[in-house]
């Protein structure tokens, strides 16, 4: 991995981070509603598992689940 790209995952993995810590509102939330807002900061489903404390696959289909009710 180049330096940028592992920067750069270093600092999504952060923000996600701070973003599940800092809000209070967040620990209200289930594992969907967290893996929603977790996939706007740009990170890999491996990470959101990581960060959750979940499976890969487990992000995966609660990211489709969540794309089917928007449409």
């Amino acid at each position: 991995m180049k330096t940028d790209q592992l920067l750069e995952s270093i600092s999504n993995k952060l923000s996600a981070v701070l973003l599940v810590l800092l809000s209070p509102e967040i620990e209200k939330k289930g594992t969907a509603q967290k893996v929603e807002l977790l996939a706007r900061l740009k990170i890999t489903n491996q990470e959101m598992a990581e960060i959750l404390g979940t499976t890969k696959g487990s992000v995966e289909v609660l990211k489709s689940r969540a794309n089917k009710k928007r449409r």
